[in-house]
């Protein structure tokens, strides 16, 4: 006898038990069951799913139902600044799920890790093509701890002796008003003990751009070497920067002194500064030209936005690429692809300049793990999207935040912080409102007074700036309807 688990019933059996509950049909028990909430009928779903659907509009499709259904995205979320409000497949949680996968740890013993290995090998080809660059690590916690190490590569790269710390005093490195703030913060406490400055370059008023006049006057100056400029792209307020005018800036800059003006360090002979991009939103690199298209010598920035959720602010996944020349000044780990004694593909760590496993004097920073975990995900969510999925999620989100800053300009209670073109997030500041006798009257709503009322109505909707500025983001998860909600719920707050 077949050993099943479970008997179907005859319709004259479920007519039976039908009678014996003292109900008509499916929808009366399931209605005892489960109380008020709707069902649909197999038919209606075989007729809205019969030519296929995504995952995500599938969650939608249930989620509408009825607003008593627990809902993935039930609050709208607008707010970015480093961590967006991506989709993530179920299929990542399920797979990442597996013991082999779940751990953020090094895989210290690769003939037992050759799946990790080859799972942090994948991630690290995905990256280097969206980025365009040569060389990236598996990887780093942050993207904020990342620029920074980038910062520290780069005043290795400075000094003659490459492999040991050295005096900057005198030193500048020019990091643009347009880089994440916390980001700024976190290279200031690493390069604390350096002596080198830290200086802003303030941003163009009109587009929001590096103003690269500043840039320039600056570069010419001549009082002590620069080992860095630190550009982020798309910047913290969503301005897309032009790379390419500040790229032959910085690269056409030339420190020939063999020796800092206020220390006795010494240096190498004919050194440009290092041209260090970011990003918290790699996405946008399906749209816009990537750091390697504009000869960017490191690249550092967040991953979070692949196959990661929010998670209120971390873990996140900290990305790291140079140009193959500075492959020895990388951080964290490099997996390499080699073959065995059998001839058969196998992955190794080729590169692991952390002071556990070489002399501390040659280590380039001390990460005592990194975000495997997280990059694992990564490969898995940029292996299920494909090159012309990657480019449709970045097309959408650069609709839908263009539609969005419309939509909220024409209540005519906003006005453009910045002029310049933007990628999925923008920056907008309160207008003065017009009574009904025409006359003028400041909004007395400030930015964190907006954000806070807007997200009792379920809508998170940015990041304040300043007293009247609001940083906005939009992502595939948000919908027309949402824009809707938004600009209807910005009406009523600001005139109330």
């Amino acid at each position: 006898m077949n050993n099943f688990r479970y008997f179907p019933n005859s319709k004259k059996d479920i007519a039976k038990l039908y009678r014996f509950l003292s109900i008509k049909d499916k929808k009366e028990l399931f209605k005892k069951i489960l109380g008020d909430i709707p069902l649909i009928s197999g038919d209606d779903l075989t007729d809205i799913l019969n030519d296929g659907i995504d995952e995500s509009s599938l969650w939608r499709l249930f989620s509408d139902i009825d607003s008593s259904v627990p809902q993935k995205n039930k609050t709208a979320v607008f707010s970015g600044g480093g961590i967006y409000n991506h989709f993530v497949p179920s299929v990542i949680d399920s797979l990442i799920s597996r013991s082999e996968f779940y751990t953020p740890y090094t895989p210290y013993q690769p003939e037992v890790s050759q799946g990790t290995l080859f799972a942090l090998f994948e991630f690290q080809s995905f990256i280097a093509e969206i980025l365009g660059m040569d060389v990236v690590n598996a990887s780093m916690y942050d993207g904020a701890e990342s620029l920074a190490e980038a910062v520290l590569a780069a005043l290795r790269l400075s000094s003659a002796d490459r492999d040991m710390p050295a005096n900057h005093s005198g030193d500048t490195v020019f990091v643009s008003e347009g880089v994440n703030p916390d980001y700024y913060s976190v290279i200031k406490t690493f390069t604390g003990g350096t002596g080198v400055k830290i200086e802003k370059i303030k941003l163009n008023a009109e587009t929001g751009q590096t103003d690269i006049s500043e840039l320039k006057q600056k570069l010419s100056k001549g009082s002590g070497r620069v080992p860095a400029v630190v550009i982020q792209q798309p910047n913290y307020y969503g301005v897309i920067e032009d790379l390419e005018s500040l790229e032959k800036i910085i690269h056409s800059t030339y420190n020939n002194s063999n020796s800092s003006p206020e220390s006795n360090t010494e240096y190498t002979q004919s050194y440009t500064p290092s041209f260090i991009v970011s990003s918290t939103e790699p996405y946008s690199f399906g749209i816009i030209n990537p750091p390697g298209f504009y000869n960017a010598d490191f690249f550092a920035g967040e991953g979070n936005s692949f196959g990661n959720y929010m998670n209120f602010g971390g873990p996140l996944l900290g990305l790291f690429a140079a140009k193959k020349e500075y492959v020895r000044q990388m951080p964290g780990r490099i997996v390499g692809k080699t073959k065995d004694g059998n001839n058969k593909d196998a992955y190794a760590f080729i590169l692991s300049t952390r002071e556990q496993h070489i002399r501390r004097g040659a280590a380039t920073s001390n990460i005592c793990t990194n975000s495997s975990l997280n990059a694992v995900r990564a490969a898995i969510y940029l292996s299920l999207c494909s090159k012309s999925g990657f480019k449709d999620i970045a097309l959408l989100n650069l609709k839908l935040a263009h539609i969005l800053r419309d939509k909220l300009l024409n209540t005519g209670l906003f006005e453009p912080l910045y002029g310049g073109d933007f990628f999925n997030e923008f920056s907008l500041k309160f207008k003065a409102n017009t009574n009904k006798h025409n006359k003028k009257h400041n909004n007395k709503t400030t930015a964190s007074e907006f954000i806070e009322k807007m997200a009792a109505r379920d809508i998170i909707a940015g990041i304040a700036l300043s007293e009247n500025a609001v940083l906005i983001s939009a992502t595939e998860n948000i919908r027309l309807s949402d824009i809707e909600k938004y600009a209807k719920n910005a009406k009523e707050v600001l005139n109330g």
